[in-house]
């Protein structure tokens, strides 16, 4: 059994209220991910799909557009994470997903999650914000990139400059 094969974290066992636990019993198997994005789901601590994710996975995953909101702390960035990371085709070495974000510090957290969650998947995360090099994002991006999480001003400078080839991108995520 490849689950047990995993390396899982303790168990979270802070108070949960409703928003997180008011869930349909769905797992995350239900969704027929691919093995490896299964185990950085289970790496990562989820057990099983918070009602967000229950909400939006399915609907995510046959490529229809998305309007959600939920509180803090209910698993919305892995909401629209684990679809997107299912859906990159990891030989197609082309961005694929592109996730804009509002500040600095959010891009950082989103890319972290995406690495995590995808940690045993052949994807490669880029961050791009403003206040950081332009010359290394651009030198970044001759490398392959499947998945681009940034800022709307850097990742705008970067397509004008027509370093950021979006032609495959088949997925936007736009949070908060």
């Amino acid at each position: 059994d490849w689950k047990a094969q995993l390396k899982l974290p303790p168990a979270d066992t802070r108070f949960r209220t409703e928003d997180v636990t008011a869930t349909k019993g769905n797992e995350f198997e239900d969704y027929f991910l691919k093995r490896e994005l299964l185990m950085g789901i289970y790496e990562k601590g989820f057990e099983n799909p918070s009602p967000i994710q229950e909400e939006s996975i399915p609907i995510a995953l046959t490529g229809s557009d998305i309007l959600a909101r939920a509180k803090n702390g209910t698993g919305k960035t892995a909401a629209f994470c684990i679809p997107a990371l299912e859906k990159i085709d990891q030989d197609k070495n082309a961005i694929q997903v592109v996730i804009v974000v509002p500040t600095r510090e959010l891009a950082l957290q989103t890319s972290q999650v995406c690495k995590e969650l995808g940690k045993h998947l052949k994807i490669q995360v880029m961050v791009t914000t403003g206040g950081t090099s332009l010359k290394d994002d651009i030198v970044r991006l001759y490398q392959p990139v499947h998945l681009l999480v940034g800022t709307p001003g850097r990742i705008l400078d970067l397509t004008k400059k027509g370093v950021c080839i979006l032609k495959d991108c088949s997925m936007l995520v736009m949070d908060e």
